[in-house]
């Protein structure tokens, strides 16, 4: 789909990564030779954000130790989650317009120190608000290192073979580090201390910054601006917050919750038509409106919401199938679910050869295929169940779909976007998985204890109960992917409109 950027006026085209790409012809477009140390470069922050997908998962099977060991309240320790989730949610796409605006590398060398330093903080922590504080500052700096992080990514590799390879790497790292995130954290929390969760971000940590400082600084095209969008950046951030906070409260407090559902999305509502309407009259927003006549970045978006939103619920009814139905310990549960993030590594070659040959879309439409049957088999899964013969087979189907899904739209999403909006795109794509990560755990957590609790109440027995409840859990987190197969097949721009446009381009 073509979109013309008025301001600037450039036509932007359909994604070179969806056909085979003369890579001399991507490199005049960009005016720039790719990076020599674009590959060492990738390792390095890649490594980053393998941290921050580990700590969004390793701190979940901890939380009973950390209430015990500081003598916190229940409605403390969630704060613990909810304080993390509510600052990287709020914060993203600011974090990716100051990438554009203050430098990439500079804005990740924020973001990764003040993670690492919160981590340290975090172990270090003699009692729950200081523990509370210590994570919301690892949201903060989770919120500049994403997205500095993945436009650091894309503007480093010419668009086509490169790039797609970087994000396919890329998502295969980020997948493993939040599969990986649910076993260390019942085996750190049970071996060790929970303080150590923790503490294994510092490692990682310190070798981003350190290997990013040794490659030097590269001079980047940054985006001029006038003054600061205070109002914008107060507002989005703002409504972002209040969205995420919404969501999380979904699971304890049910849909119809004034205080704690519907007055922070009313708040979120407004605050963000107000962001909408001060970014189309102001000279120097900080979200420029006409991103969003961008085809692919908006069917990216979508995507990253709804495959977000089924990942999560996987993780979370998987979980609870085990260990309410089959009984498995925490620490068991979690090596369940390893097989997902081997199988994401193992996909991510034969899928980028894919989409070397025939673009994102047909990737991204299998990986939709595959989570609704995947999902359907969990719908039959019984109440005596066999792991190996009746879960496992589920969990490789999804867990290879998930990266079907998610590198697909990586690739979509900025292919048409300007070189200088980059950090922008990456924060909406970064905060869509967010929103959707939220979303999906509260629609089906709600919508499982909803019929749990129903059918407790009538009479059904426990197991049962419990079991029909995680069955609807997964009917939804199915009709969810069936969305994600009509925008797949619908919203994303496909190879043959990529490919006329391509030769419009060069008549």
């Amino acid at each position: 789909m073509d979109t013309r950027e008025g301001a600037m006026g450039t036509e932007h085209h359909a994604s070179p990564a969806d056909e085979p790409v003369d890579t001399a012809v991507v490199e005049a477009e960009d005016h720039t030779p790719p990076d020599p140390r674009r590959w060492t470069l990738l390792v390095f922050v890649a490594t980053a954000q393998f941290m921050v997908l580990l700590d969004t998962t390793v701190v979940n099977l901890a939380l009973p130790a950390i209430q015990s060991d500081l003598k916190a309240s229940a409605t403390a320790t969630e704060w613990v989650l909810t304080g993390y989730i509510l600052c990287f949610g709020g914060l993203m796409l600011l974090g990716g317009r100051t990438a554009d605006r203050w430098g990439r590398r500079r804005t990740f060398l924020v973001g990764a120190v003040l993670f690492t330093a919160a981590s340290l903080a975090c172990g270090l922590a003699d009692g729950t608000t200081v523990l509370i504080a210590a994570r919301a500052l690892q949201g903060c700096g989770a919120a500049f290192l994403s997205p500095a992080a993945m436009s650091l990514v894309t503007t480093s590799f010419p668009k086509g073979r490169e790039r797609t390879t970087a994000l396919a790497v890329w998502a295969a790292l980020a997948g493993l580090g939040g599969t990986l995130g649910v076993v260390l954290g019942g085996v750190i929390t049970d071996s060790l201390d929970w303080r150590w969760i923790f503490y294994i971000n510092i490692p990682f940590g310190v070798v981003a910054v350190a290997g990013v400082l040794l490659l030097g600084s590269r001079r980047e095209e940054l985006t001029p601006g006038s003054s600061p969008d205070l109002i914008g950046a107060v507002t989005v951030t703002g409504g972002l917050a209040a969205l995420v906070y919404a969501i999380v409260d979904i699971q304890d407090h049910g849909w119809r919750s004034g205080l704690y559902v519907v007055t922070p999305f009313v708040a979120s509502l407004v605050l963000l038509t107000t962001f909408v309407l001060v970014e189309l009259r102001v000279a120097d927003p900080l979200m420029p409106m006409r991103l969003f006549a961008t085809r692919s970045l908006v069917a990216s978006s979508i995507g990253r919401i709804l495959t977000s939103g089924v990942q999560a619920a996987v993780l979370f009814l998987s979980s609870y199938y085990l260990q309410r139905t089959l009984g498995w310990s925490t620490l068991k549960s979690g090596f369940a679910f390893l097989p997902l993030g081997v199988i994401a590594i193992v996909i991510t070659a034969p899928a980028t050869r894919v989409m070397h040959k025939f673009g994102p879309r047909p990737v991204y439409i299998a990986g939709a295929v595959g989570s609704v049957a995947g999902l359907f088999l969990l719908t039959q899964a019984p109440h005596d169940g066999d792991y190996v013969t009746q879960v496992l087979p589920a969990l490789l189907i999804l867990g290879a779909a998930m990266q079907c899904c998610t590198i697909p739209v990586n690739v979509a999403g900025v292919s048409d976007v300007p070189q200088e909006q980059q950090g922008i795109a990456s924060g909406v794509l970064v905060a869509a998985f967010q929103v959707g990560a939220s979303l999906g755990v509260a629609t089906v957590a709600t919508s499982a204890l909803t019929r749990t609790t129903s059918e407790l109440t009538s009479g059904t027995a426990p197991a049962v109960a419990w079991l029909d409840g995680l069955h609807l859990g997964f009917w939804i987190a199915a009709g969810v992917a069936v969305l994600n197969l009509i925008n797949a097949v619908v919203g994303l721009p496909g190879r043959r409109r990529a490919t006329s446009t391509a030769r419009a381009q060069t008549t």
